[in-house]
Order: C-alpha cells, then structure tokens, then sequence
C-alpha cells in the first residue's frame, strides 16, 4: 500500500495500475483522455474530487502523447482540425479550473463535479448507443445482401444541419474532408475545454461525438484528432492543477504507466473495426460511467454512511473498465482472425472489417 500523507489515503499500487491499464485501452480505442472513467473512479477510492481531478488530468495528458503518436501512424489525425479547436479548449480550461477551485472552497467539490460528469455521461451515452445500434443494423443488412461492410456507417443528420449554419469564415478540412464554421470549432473546443479543467477529462467523450455527429468527421479521424488537441487541454489543466495544489504526482504516474501499455492495445484495435464499433464502445463506456457516478454522487449526498452505494460504485466502475478492456481486445483478435481469413461469428462481421 501507499500512503498519501496529505490527503489521508492509503492505496494499492497494483490498483493504480490496472485503473490506468483499462482505461488507456478504452482511451486509445475511443479517442478520449478518459478523465470521464478515471474522475469518479478516483473518487470511488477516497481520492477528494479537486485531487481526483487534477491527478487524473496529469496522467492523461502523457498518455495522449503516446495515443496521438500511434494514431497518427495510423493516418487517423487531422492536424489543421485539432490545431484550430485548441483555440478554444484552452480558454476553456481556465474557466473550468477556476469553477473547481471555487467550489473546493465552497466545500462542495465532489457534489458539483459527479452531478455534471453524471449529466453529460447520461446524455452522451443515450444518444450514441441509439445511433450506433442504427448504423449496425444498416451495416448488417449490407453483409446479408453480400456487400463488404463499410469503413463508416452514420445515421445522424445533425452534421448535415450543422453544414447549413456556415456561419463565415467557413474553412475545409481536406484531411476529414468536410466544410465547417471555424466558430463551431472553437465553440466545441471552449466547452470541451470547461469540461477538462472542471471534471478532469481531456474533452474527448464530449469532442469526439461533436465532431462525428456535429461537424460530419469520420470516427477514426474523430478518435486520433481528439487525443492531439488532449494533449495541449489535458496539460494545461494539469499545470493549472498543480499550481492550486490538486495533483498526486506519483499516483498519476503509477496510472500513467498502466495507461501507456494500454493505449498500444487500444490503438491498435481501430485498425480492425468499423466506425459503429469505436462508437458502441464509446457509448458502453459512458454508460458505465454514468451509473458508477450515480451510485458515487448518491453515497456523497448521503455523507459517505451509505456503503452499500460506495460499494456499488466501485463495482460498476471497476467492473465496467474489465469489461471494456475485454470487449475492445476482443474486437482486436477477431481483427486478426478475420485479416488471417478465419471464420468469425455473424455478430462481429458489422462490427469488424480487416485489411
């Protein structure tokens, strides 16, 4: 065990470990920092909210570094696309920093903080689980009729609306090759970046479904474009965070050097798999982070005597990150299967595409 003199914690680093393992496989398959898993995960260990979020801000932000570079190898990464949403995402990060400071001061730091996480997660996950569950069945339909299944299913029309509101100057990203308003971009980035100093996520859970549903961007672009503007919100946020006291620096480097190993096998997963794929991941993993987070806000709410909702909480944010961490390395073997030419299940044929 390891002791946190100054926030009173003791915890296992093998814990540490396998947080930051599981979630930099969700991260790099995902295209996210995955501050929206580890905030309430941390606070499920004991971890103040400040800390929780400042701690777990400063390992995203190294193991973006290592996603954005394998994704770039992988062409997934538009860089005049990330270069003008930083624009906004740091601005944004300020406004979140200081929010999360004013209520550590208020003394109502892990309310504020779960209650939004909840929120969004609940929103994110509702709304991707019912496109994702659309585009499959539009991609099994094609299998059945012989046809090869597609790099990208998406059956939302917000980007086709959003296209008509070119509010100037309107600029063309050719490596995504979609026309978009460079004020939606830095709108998406400002709030993407409020989230990433207040919550302690690098934006991506709430970036990446703006880009694919908003702006029309491929989710295998959305993903490795995410993960570079991270690396300038997540570092900014952390430094900001530290200077406020709220970073745990050994403990963010244990999570960093699971998250590192992590990320190799999430990153290396979205060769293999279609757009749905990366999406249906994205809303499992927001929806567990949703009901983790619950069970996490109602044992606060309750002045921590409710251990049965803290156990429940530990529960389903451990258990969810096991999950994912065994679902996308699944979907990267049947990958391999597939590229080798191996039969796989029906099931997966929508879901995996090989090379």
């Amino acid at each position: 065990m390891i002791s946190f003199a100054e926030v009173g914690l003791h915890v296992s680093p093998a814990l540490l470990l396998f947080i930051g393992f599981a979630v930099g496989i969700v991260a790099g398959f995902i295209g996210v920092g995955g501050g929206f898993l580890m905030t309430p995960t941390l606070i499920a260990l004991g971890f103040p909210g400040s800390v929780a979020v400042g701690t777990g801000l400063a390992s995203i932000a190294g193991n973006s570094v290592v996603a954005t570079m394998r994704h770039r190898q992988l062409g997934n990464v538009d860089v005049k696309l990330a270069a003008t949403m930083v624009l906004g995402t740091l601005a944004g990060a300020e406004v979140g920093v200081r929010l999360v400071n004013w209520l550590k001061d208020q003394g109502a730091a892990e309310e504020g903080i779960l209650s939004a996480s909840l929120l969004l997660s609940a929103l994110i996950a509702d709304y991707t689980g019912w496109e994702t569950r659309r585009a499959k069945r539009h991609i099994d339909v094609l299998v059945s009729a012989g046809m090869g299944p597609p790099r990208e299913v998406l059956t939302s029309k917000a980007a086709l609306r959003g296209w008509m509101l070119k509010l100037p100057p309107v600029m063309y990203l050719p490596h995504s090759r979609v026309p978009v308003s460079l004020w939606t971009l830095v709108g998406i980035g400002f709030f993407a970046g409020v989230l990433s100093g207040f919550i302690g996520v690098g934006g991506g859970f709430v970036m990446g479904p703006a880009l694919i549903y908003l702006v029309g961007v491929p989710s295998h672009i959305a993903v490795g474009t995410d993960l570079l503007q991270i690396i300038f919100t997540a570092s900014y946020g952390t430094v900001r965070h530290t200077m406020s006291g709220n970073v745990l620096i050994f403990a963010s480097f244990l999570i960093l050097l699971g998250a590192s190993l992590g990320t190799q096998i999430g990153t290396l997963a979205t060769r293999y798999v279609s757009g749905p794929a990366v999406r249906l991941v994205l809303a499992l993993a927001v929806a567990f982070a949703a009901f983790g987070t619950a069970f996490e806000l109602a044992s606060v709410l309750s002045g921590g005597a409710a251990r049965l909702l803290e156990g429940a909480a530990r529960a389903t944010l451990f258990g969810g990150l096991g999950v994912l961490a065994l679902m996308i390395s699944g979907l990267l073997v049947l990958g391999v299967m597939r590229q080798r030419g191996h039969r796989i299940p029906d099931w997966a044929l929508s879901l995996v595409v090989g090379h």
